[in-house]
């Protein structure tokens, strides 16, 4: 039985330190109680009337009092298997077992001469041998107690308990057969019920014991609480002894009443502060319990709420990828009708058409970022391009919530190299916080994006401020905290600034928030302008000129609509082209004739492209490096991994036709240099290895 510190260990009233507050209780108490026995001291030997029932209702509460403290003890050995424990132990339980034979033999109360066979002698030696025990099981704890090598006991604790009352019952039979059975040999201390000369010499003797033992509890430090209200138990004991059989004249006077109220209280000071000790138990197992059971809902909660925001990401993702082939046709249409419309008012349509189109694209690929279903990709960002887009995909909400937007975007604000989408997430949460926040706000409501750059210029600055209510201060501190939220149930996750977080601070920027209760909330993000990698300042391949003569291209696609729009784009540039419905009709095609480059779908039934691509690996091997893949599919993460380890460049559905045409351009390029270095290599006997071998 004992509480926990905060590292784990239990703590004990043997092993807890004194505080000082313990210490000046236990002061007091003895204080007060010395001032009693003196005060009672020059009344000790004032007779009484008997009162017989006084002598049971005490010796009943004594030896309850003290079977309960060795219970208690005994249980504190069963943790800590110290053996001053369980001396003390077996010590109380020594003196709650006397109780009760000194009350059986007590003359007039159960019999004339009392029972057991008791005498004349039997009760007052019973007495000696109790308060004259005591002592030394005291003396013994205190000198096997040491925190720094104290023995400890070895095997079940359950047996060393049962033996060592086994021996405290055998220990008090004998001293009662001597005070009963053998009393005859025994100096008589007792006259009536008044006290011999022989009586001094043999109390003076406990007395002598009981002193000893309060010494020596005080030499042997340090002290434990247990050792404290032990010293405060010994001095009632000395207080007990001295009234009722020293300083008095005999039984049923001041003194013998008195004495016997001071070895009542010395019973019961040690078990207070182990009821007390249990009562904290209880109290903090209460509170542990309440806390698990709190902890148990709440992390249930964060489950679920994962669950759901897992559930979200796949949905928002899955929507993502099924919109990407058929946008992929819209924005391949628009641009190619913006380059052949010769009506001005045809080629602004298709550019309303396109813009649309990409305004499309942006939200799909910002689903894809709020899912956090795509790896970070670091890039040039425009940070004032990131907060623009951001308000376009708000704007509709904004405006239906009556929110009046305010841009005040620095013009001379560096590039980052950082994850464009990321950078979206994080506005786009902050901004829909505080959309959702002024909504239970009055007029006006306002919504100011401030962009910046330090006097330094070694970092950026964004701040978005709303009119909303505040944040109060004993939450502030907390809102960046996983699955912590003020909404309602089924409104929040709780993950959003705690997400926003931790992608400021993977882009090595720190995010703050100033508020006050009724005067709105301030977000500001501190970005760093970190040097951009060489190979992004780097010219660019395609813009080197394309390789002389026709070239012939495959592209590999299922969705005839996006094969035909590839087509289109890539004639217009002088390419000749042949399409492929997979990857199968591809390598029949391929057996038939070289190309000097093919694009390839990832996804498409019979053969998919990363079955195309190991194929080539054995049959073509010339053309791996003159293969780019187009996919729609960002879910998969084996494709993921494919793509990663080929090194293959990839056009991400729905793509821009200008990023195509680089890239083809680009392809082609390297593949030149790789084939008129090769040649070079030949020119003294070797073989060109990655020649297209052209088949009729």
């Amino acid at each position: 039985m004992g509480l926990e510190t905060a590292d784990g260990d239990r703590v004990f009233l043997s092993t807890l330190p004194v505080g000082r507050g313990e210490r000046r209780l236990a002061l007091t108490v003895v204080l007060v109680s010395t001032a009693i026995f003196l005060t009672v001291v020059p009344f000790a030997r004032f007779p009484f009337a008997p009162v017989l029932a006084f002598i049971p209702m005490y010796q009943s509460a004594l030896a309850i009092n003290d079977l309960i403290t060795a219970v208690l003890l005994f249980g504190q050995f069963a943790f800590l298997r110290s053996r001053a424990l369980l001396v003390l132990a077996s010590g109380y339980l020594f003196t709650g077992v006397m109780a009760v034979s000194h009350m059986l033999t007590f003359p007039g109360l159960f019999s004339p001469t009392g029972l057991l066979g008791a005498g004349p002698q039997s009760t007052a030696w019973l007495y000696m041998f109790w308060h004259g025990g005591f002592p030394l099981f005291v003396i013994a704890y205190a000198w096997l107690k040491d925190p720094g090598r104290e023995l400890r006991t070895r095997g079940r604790p359950q047996v060393a308990v049962l033996g060592s009352v086994g021996a405290m019952l055998v220990t008090v039979c004998a001293f009662t057969i001597l005070a009963t059975a053998g009393q005859d040999s025994l100096p008589a201390i007792m006259r009536g019920n008044q006290y011999t000369p022989a009586m001094i010499t043999v109390v003076s003797s406990a007395w002598g014991l009981s002193l000893l033992a309060l010494v020596i509890l005080w030499w042997r430090r340090p002290h434990a609480v247990l050792d404290l209200w032990l010293m405060v138990a010994m001095s009632s004991w000395l207080f007990d002894i001295a009234l009722a059989a020293v300083l008095n004249a005999g039984r049923f006077d001041v003194g013998f009443y008195a004495g016997r109220i001071y070895g009542l209280l010395a019973a019961s000071f040690v078990l207070i502060v182990l009821l007390v000790e249990n009562g904290k138990l209880y109290f903090a197992l209460d509170r542990q319990n309440r806390s698990l059971e709190q902890t148990v809902r709440e992390r249930t909660e964060q489950l679920l709420q994962s669950e759901k925001v897992a559930t979200m990401g796949s949905l928002l993702a899955g929507v993502a990828h099924e919109l990407n082939n058929p946008l992929a046709v819209v924005t391949g249409h628009a641009q190619l009708l913006r380059g052949t419309a010769s009506d001005p008012v045809v080629g602004r349509r298709a550019q309303k058409i396109d813009e649309a189109a990409r305004r499309c694209v942006r939200i799909v690929r910002n689903f894809l970022a709020l899912a956090r279903r795509r790896v970070p990709e670091r890039g040039e960002v425009q940070l004032n391009q990131v907060v623009q887009e951001v308000v376009e995909l708000l704007a509709y909400e904004l405006k239906t919530g009556d929110v009046a937007v305010s841009l005040a975007l620095a013009e001379d604000l560096p590039v980052l190299w950082a994850d464009g989408h990321q950078l979206h997430q994080v506005l786009v949460n902050i901004v829909a916080n505080a959309h959702q926040a002024m909504r239970h706000s009055g007029s006006p409501r306002r919504l100011t994006i401030t962009t910046g750059r330090d006097r330094t210029g070694q970092q950026v600055r964004l701040a978005i401020a709303d009119t909303g209510p505040g944040i109060p201060v004993e939450i502030r501190a907390k809102i960046f905290e996983p699955f912590f939220t003020t909404k309602p149930p089924g409104e929040g996750t709780g993950l959003g600034l705690s997400l926003c977080r931790g992608i400021v601070e993977e882009h090595g920027g720190t995010i703050g928030v100033e508020s006050e209760p009724g005067e709105g909330t301030t977000f500001l993000i501190r970005l760093p302008v970190l040097p951009l990698p060489a190979v992004v300042a780097a010219p660019d391949a395609a813009e080197a000129p394309a390789p002389a003569g026709p070239k012939t291209i495959l592209v590999v696609d299922d969705e005839p609509e996006i094969a035909a729009i590839l087509v289109e784009a890539l004639e217009r540039d002088g390419y000749q082209t042949e399409t492929a419905e997979n990857g199968a009709d591809a390598l029949r095609r391929l057996e038939r004739r070289g190309y000097d480059l093919v694009i390839s779908d990832t996804k498409m039934p019979v053969m998919d492209g990363m079955e195309l691509y190991r194929k080539l690996e054995r049959h073509f091997p010339e053309l791996q490096r003159r293969i780019i893949f187009v996919t729609g599919d960002v879910l998969d993460a084996e494709k993921q991994r494919f793509l990663e380890s080929t090194g293959v460049p990839v056009l991400t559905k729905p793509f821009d036709l200008t990023e195509v045409r680089r890239v083809v351009r680009r392809r082609l390029v390297a593949t030149a240099r790789s084939s008129n270095g090769a040649m070079t290599a030949g020119a003294g006997g070797g073989r060109r290895a990655d020649a297209p071998q052209e088949r009729a």
